[in-house]
């Protein structure tokens, strides 16, 4: 075990917890798309190279905080913005290329839902995540304590 990555388990278990969901989720997605092969446009490749991304990314960050490492927290962050780009690239696609977003009244709750959400765990990962004490750090302390 090299150390504590969050300050409270709970918050790390639920990480952990959603960080394996992501990963099933997204490896899921991987499948589906190599199983039903079509590169029509550049959306779908986009869609694949993305999907792979935030696959690799999840996986590195899960064996990361399997081993407790302070790395994971940065690499469970970048899955999250890189959905959160996903996300919002797909909604300005709807918006000024399909022009169908708000033609269901669902459009206009889920997706701030999930903005919401994902902002929400990106909070709790840096509120809760674990630092060491100051005063190491302190100038008046250098020399006077011994380790």
């Amino acid at each position: 075990m090299k150390g504590k990555v969050f300050k409270n388990k709970f918050v790390f278990w639920t990480i952990l917890l959603l960080n394996i969901i992501l990963l099933i989720s997204f490896s899921f997605g991987i499948y589906n798309k190599i199983e039903n092969y079509y590169a029509d446009d550049f959306i779908d490749v986009l869609l694949f190279v993305v999907i792979s991304l935030v696959t690799l990314l999840s996986f590195i960050s899960l064996t990361l905080f399997i081993i407790k490492n302070k790395n994971s927290i940065i690499v469970f962050s970048a899955v999250l913005i890189m959905m959160l780009l996903f996300i919002s690239i797909f909604v300005f696609y709807s918006i000024f290329i399909v022009k169908d977003f708000g033609e269901n009244v669902t459009d206009l709750y889920t997706v701030p839902g999930v903005y919401f959400i994902i902002f929400g765990i990106l909070f709790i990962i840096h509120k809760f995540k674990y630092r060491q004490d100051l005063f190491e750090l302190e100038i008046e302390e250098i020399g006077t304590r011994e380790n």
